[in-house]
């Protein structure tokens, strides 16, 4: 599989002394994320957004009643679990995609009795739950202050940011990233 807008040729792969041919491949599921040559990340989203819908499906059909308490609980441990997994990877960046993520918690929250009818924000505010998107900010800010202090290894990760350098203008601490242009959209997201 090669990643980016280059054409390479899909006449595959030659390898050993009895030259087998190995085909490229489109997609490739590595650590549970299906990646493909344009990292768009829309099949394996469209997966675990289905994924999450057939878990609260589950819960729906084993459980006659479900209160405020009972449902927080199943949808933390069965169905959020899906549609956050490894999401610094794939994190979604277009409209369409967040809003398709965040249709699985709005759904599942009219789901309990006497909810349906609140607003999306106060059914939220009822369960104590964040947004998925706000969920995903803190994911990335928790990583990006593990890379910077080094709680990771340093030879994988010292690529990753460029900080600035120190000069008199800012103020507060000295982990500041400098931030790069970017001509395309798969290096920005």
């Amino acid at each position: 599989m090669g990643i980016g807008r280059s054409s390479i040729r899909n006449d595959g792969y030659t390898m050993g002394k009895e030259q087998k041919t190995i085909n490229k491949a489109e997609t490739v599921k590595d650590i549970e994320v299906n990646f493909d040559s344009s990292c768009n990340f829309e099949a394996h989203m469209s997966e675990k957004i289905n994924k999450a819908n057939s878990m609260m499906g589950i819960i729906l059909r084993t459980f006659e009643y479900l209160d405020d308490k009972c449902f927080s609980t199943f949808f933390k441990s069965l169905v959020r679990l899906h549609i956050e997994y490894a999401n610094q990877v794939w994190s979604p960046y277009l409209m369409k995609h967040i809003t398709a993520l965040e249709n699985v918690q709005r759904r599942a929250t009219k789901l309990i009795p006497g909810y349906k009818e609140l607003d999306y924000k106060e059914r939220l505010k009822r369960l104590n739950l964040p947004t998925l998107s706000y969920r995903r900010l803190m994911g990335d800010m928790i990583e990006i202050y593990k890379i910077l202090t080094g709680k990771y290894d340093s030879s994988v990760t010292s690529n990753f940011f460029t900080l600035r350098e120190n000069d008199s203008i800012t103020r507060g601490h000295n982990l500041k990233i400098f931030n790069e242009r970017c001509r395309l959209n798969i290096r920005r997201n």
